[in-house]
């Protein structure tokens, strides 16, 4: 009964609000449950009057209050279900706008619980909160009739009234038990169910490498795997509720025959009137009934128990590496970046050591490294994804901790590897930014799209999804540029941008940045070596520390590691790189799809 009264609980905690429509309810299954008491009473009237063979007009009366009784209940019912209508719509949108909130808060919680849990709890979980409180209410209001109901019966007979008790008691007992067993199997299906889901979206994120790769047969294996965890576990809860469907019920069959023996037995002593045995059978056979609903929903519960355990646990988590925005509202950002001996752990691995550069406001400041090297982790720091260990991270000479969330997220923006855009409209991709639809053509036409939208057939009210492919990877890329450009951040940051773009793509994408340095900080992370031969300044990363960094050309003198970058692709090599080929002869060349497949990984 703990684990009933925890799963409500916990509901009432995760949305406390509409309580009094949870207590309405509570009245109206009441109410509801005390009704259903009356029509045995009408039946056990109409069977008097015909037995005793009084007068027969008696007999409306009671036909009259059966009718009464009827639409009573039926009233009430009503208004249960107007309740439920509100309760069902305020549980799913209230949890589902929680569980969005912290997500979007917390993009760490990615890195401890998988996306294919997030989404089956999203999309399905959040459907049984209303089910938890309406199970919980039934069941608690059924026991409260089942408590009138041995109260009659012990008002006739106590011996009657302590058999019908006892009999329900292990019957109830039994099922409970049953319940425990069948959630625990449920929760066993629930997990390897996630990780099929997991497994899906991995798949789909990497298709295309996945398939050039011809990792589909392992993959399938482990889907078959996935399968068969399910298939053991599902297999077990049927027979778990094969007992309960099958044997346990037997009980309450001996108990019933039990009882109506006894029953006859006072019928046949004169203890008991005829009226009375119709009406004592009426609420027995009433028992039985709401028992096994009870038992129903009780078994209900313990699998919901699971689903509102998996709400609870997205909403609670927070990272150790999470941090809270400051209250400095200074908007007044010239982009002056500086990394001050910054430290980073990670489940107590070192990512960065003792980091340190500045990027400044009108210079292109790329970072480079192989893959690991910590150059995401700059990134993620610089959005404040993670917290440093130590050391400071400051615009202009102040904490990026210290300014408030909307201060910062009106001034560092960015594009990453996979452009992400909205299945909507252009026209809607670009509101959501910024409405003004001047600002959105003077982006648009400095991020090199503008002219591509209005070729297109329906301009900006074209539609983006996969089906249409109406613009290219390259188009949405430049069209996420146009949108970080429309938030009027000081500080633009383009992680990977042009990892998979064609070169006529890449030469745009660097006239872009070229012209964006113009009013903006900008940092780079990329392989490509035409994007590293626009930077003003490089900073090489190795295993999580800087080895080289200053200007570009000073640093392709000095460090081997970025010689061997800037050549690592089949490209045209600059007069620079040319006057260090020759004496680079012997570092290792780092093909690009080896470098893009360790980045997948």
């Amino acid at each position: 009964m703990k684990t009933y009264i925890n799963v409500f609980k916990t509901v009432m905690r995760i949305a406390p609000g509409r309580r009094l429509q949870v207590f309405q309810l509570i009245i109206s299954y009441t109410i509801s449950n005390i009704i259903k008491l009356l029509p045995p009473i009408a039946t056990a009237g109409i069977i008097s009057v015909v037995t005793r063979a009084s007068n027969f007009n008696a007999i409306w009366f009671y036909v009259i209050l059966f009718i009464l009784f009827t639409i009573l209940y039926y009233s009430v019912n009503s208004w249960s279900y107007y309740l439920e209508t509100g309760l069902v719509r305020y549980y799913y949108s209230t949890t589902q706008h929680l569980l969005f909130n912290h997500i979007a808060k917390n993009p760490l919680i990615l890195e401890s619980i998988s996306k294919g849990r997030i989404t089956d709890t999203f999309t399905e979980d959040v459907s049984y909160m209303y089910s938890t409180v309406r199970s919980g209410v039934y069941a608690l209001t059924s026991f409260f009739q089942l408590f009138l109901i041995f109260l009659i019966f012990s008002a006739n007979n106590i011996f009657l009234g302590l058999l019908a008790l006892v009999v329900d008691a292990i019957y109830i007992y039994l099922m409970n038990q049953n319940s425990k067993a069948a959630a625990v199997r449920f929760d066993g299906i629930r997990k390897s169910q996630d990780k099929n889901w997991d497994l899906l979206f991995q798949i789909l994120n990497n298709l295309k490498q996945i398939t050039s790769l011809s990792l589909m047969p392992s993959l399938t294996s482990k889907i078959v795997s996935n399968n068969e965890v399910f298939d053991i576990q599902n297999s077990k809860r049927y027979k778990i509720l094969s007992t309960r469907y099958c044997k346990i019920p037997l009980i309450t069959q001996i108990g019933k025959i039990s009882i109506y023996v006894f029953l006859g037995y006072l019928v046949f002593n004169n203890q008991l009137t005829i009226d009375k045995l119709v009406l004592l059978v009426g609420y027995y056979e009433m028992v039985i009934r709401n028992t096994d609903s009870v038992l129903e929903e009780l078994l209900n519960l313990s699998n919901y128990s699971i689903r509102i355990k998996r709400i609870d646990n997205i909403l609670k988590f927070k990272s150790d590496n999470q941090i809270d925005y400051g209250d400095l509202d200074n908007d007044y950002i010239e982009g002056e970046v500086v990394f001050d001996h910054v430290t980073f752990k990670l489940k107590n691995k070192k990512i960065l050591d003792n980091i340190s550069f500045r990027a400044r406001p009108n210079e292109i400041t790329t970072i480079v490294g192989r893959p690991g090297s910590g150059k995401t982790t700059i990134i993620n720091l610089l959005y404040r994804l993670y917290a440093a260990n130590s050391g400071k991270i400051l615009i202009d000479n102040e904490s990026i901790y210290h300014y408030s969330k909307k201060v910062y997220a009106s001034n560092v923006s960015g594009v990453f590897q996979n452009p992400f855009v909205f299945s909507a409209s252009i026209r809607e991709n670009l509101n959501i930014i910024n409405p003004n639809i001047k600002e959105q053509n003077k982006a648009l036409k400095r991020a090199r799209i503008y002219q591509k939208i209005t070729s297109l057939k329906n301009q900006f009210n074209t539609k983006i999804d996969l089906e249409s492919k109406v613009l290219t990877d390259g188009d949405l890329q430049k069209l996420a540029i146009a949108r970080a450009i429309l938030t009027n951040a000081e500080i633009l940051i383009f992680d990977e941008v042009t990892s998979h773009a064609d070169p006529e793509t890449i030469k745009e994408i660097v006239e872009i940045l070229e012209d964006l340095k113009q009013d903006h900080t900008i940092i780079i992370v990329t392989h490509r070596p035409e994007m590293m031969k626009i930077a003003d300044q490089v900073i090489v990363l190795k295993e999580g520390k800087i080895i080289s960094k200053g200007k570009n050309k000073d640093v392709l003198s000095k460090s081997a590691l970025y010689r061997t970058l800037r050549t690592a692709t089949f490209v045209e090599n600059s007069d620079d790189e040319k006057e260090f080929e020759k004496s680079d002869r012997s570092s290792d060349i780092i093909p690009l799809d080896s470098i893009s497949n360790s980045m997948i990984k």
